[in-house]
């Protein structure tokens, strides 16, 4: 397959060091140590890899006697791998598809990311952004979105700190039935069920820099939570992407499937991806959102960031609840929530203020699925808190009691069809965004929605939201 010119890529570099924060992304790593840890490590291979819309890695496997050309010229993947459905059919009007001939784009490694794999003999990885021919960023690229939007944070004088909470499903390969039954959040026996497979999880994630802070059983059959320790900015988001994707490798490797499938059994808990972020000001070191003389402890700047993610948490439910099946976790009483609603230690409201003060003041995202992509939950919260700050709209009360009992609080969209419209009317935060990524996911989903109602009858009804056919297993359970 035909590659950029060397040329062309070292302009996109110098054009993502003008327009993408290269101060603020992590150090990279030298070429020469790269090639110290190739040989220390014995790698064969490196995967030069991407996360897609559904935030599902995209590779190519090259040889490590490849791996230099690459570096210094790029690799090619095709183009519009960003705007496929999960399942790699190919939606019309993304922008990256018909519209360009099915061009490819010329991806540009990150060297900060390369990073040796444990759980894969021999073998290293690499993240990569995609660029178009002329050198600019393909802006759909939720990696490049991100960037972006630290970048502004920076430009304003703030670092982004960010952690990840993941409940996800084990299931038996053959059968895709849980590993466990009934609900035993906590239980010791449950949450090491299978002690091999649990010990080799952590150790390898640890080994690949992954730091996990806690892991148990959660409240449905089979279901697991493992927890991230915070990193500042791009990395927290490319730690999060490695350790979904390589929990499901490793997972296959004790014959299991892992899978951020929202909703995969209709009486059992949903899976969610709670989101922590806090700002931290870059010439103190402080936590910006901690004011012990300001309203709920919170300072000026943290009630604005507050009430940006609230006012656009609607419109955000297309990144946060990104699949059909998402619709189906936010039910009454199921400690999901279910309204665009903040309180503090409140488990029924969508953003909780913690607990934890001080300089570890930070905000609780609760509203993602587990099926959410890394990228796109940082995206979507850090748009919405962006906004808040321009716009500094009212802060809303919080709620002190328990959410389900109130009609009046602001309901989530009950489909990924609503979504879609309120995120179209949601013009704020669009501003926020991109017009290529904002055209892309939104034929993306379009289309995802197009399927379902081709599909099922009763799509978006209650009926729809009360049951999980087996479709639904074939087209997420595997890949999410």
């Amino acid at each position: 397959m035909e590659r950029l010119p060397g040329r062309m890529i070292r302009k996109a570099k110098i054009q993502e060091r003008e327009n993408h924060m290269t101060m603020y992304l992590p150090k990279s790593h030298s070429i020469d140590s790269i090639k110290k840890t190739i040989r220390d490590n014995d790698i064969h291979f490196v995967r030069f890899e991407q996360a897609d819309l559904h935030g599902v890695s995209r590779s190519k496997t090259v040889p490590v006697g490849c791996f230099m050309d690459y570096v210094e010229n790029g690799l090619n993947f095709y183009g519009g791998l960003l705007g496929l459905d999960i399942q790699s059919m190919v939606p019309t009007g993304t922008g990256y598809a018909e519209e360009v001939a099915f061009a490819d784009h010329c991806t540009v490694p990150d060297l900060s990311t390369f990073t040796v794999l444990p759980w894969v003999r021999n073998t290293a990885n690499i993240t990569v952004d995609p660029y178009w021919y002329d050198g600019t960023p393909a802006m759909a690229s939720p990696r490049l979105l991100l960037k972006k939007l630290l970048n502004e944070f920076d430009t304003l004088g703030y670092i982004c700190r960010l952690g990840y909470e993941f409940e996800f499903y084990v299931l038996h390969k053959d059968s895709r039935q849980p590993v466990y039954t009934g609900q035993p959040i906590f239980v010791t026996l449950k949450n090491n069920f299978d002690i091999d497979f649990t010990y080799d999880l952590m150790r390898k994630m640890d080994q690949a820099g992954v730091r996990i802070i806690t892991q148990n059983s959660e409240h449905g059959p089979g279901q697991q939570e493992l927890n991230l320790y915070y990193k500042d900015g791009l990395a927290a988001a490319d730690t999060a992407f490695l350790y979904k994707m390589g929990t499901k490798e490793i997972a296959l490797q004790h014959g299991y499937i892992a899978t951020w499938m929202t909703k995969p059994f209709i009486d059992s808990s949903a899976s969610g991806s709670h989101f922590h972020v806090s700002l931290i000001d870059k010439k103190t070191g402080r936590n910006a959102f901690d004011d012990p003389q300001g309203q709920f402890g919170l300072s000026e700047l943290a009630r604005n960031f507050l009430a940006g993610m609230l006012r656009h948490a609607r419109a955000n439910t297309l990144f946060t609840a990104p699949t059909i099946n998402c619709y189906k976790r936010y039910r009454i009483n199921s400690f999901a929530p279910h309204t665009a609603t903040w309180g503090m230690e409140n488990r029924t409201v969508g953003i909780r203020l913690k607990g934890c003060r001080g300089q570890s003041t930070h905000f609780e995202n609760r509203l993602a699925c587990g099926a959410a992509n890394p990228y796109l939950q940082a995206v979507s919260t850090l748009a919405a808190g962006l906004a808040g700050l321009k716009s500094a709209p009212e802060l809303p009360a919080p709620v002190t009691d328990i959410a389900y009992t109130r009609d009046e609080l602001p309901r989530l969209p009950h489909s990924l069809e609503e979504a879609i419209a309120v995120f179209e009317k949601d013009t704020e935060l669009q501003a926020m965004l991109e017009p290529e990524f904002i055209k892309l996911v939104l034929a993306v989903k379009k289309y995802e929605v197009a399927t379902a109602k081709e599909r099922f009858a009763d799509y978006g009804t209650p009926a729809f939201n009360n049951r999980v056919d087996p479709w639904e297993w074939d087209y997420f359970m595997e890949l999410l």
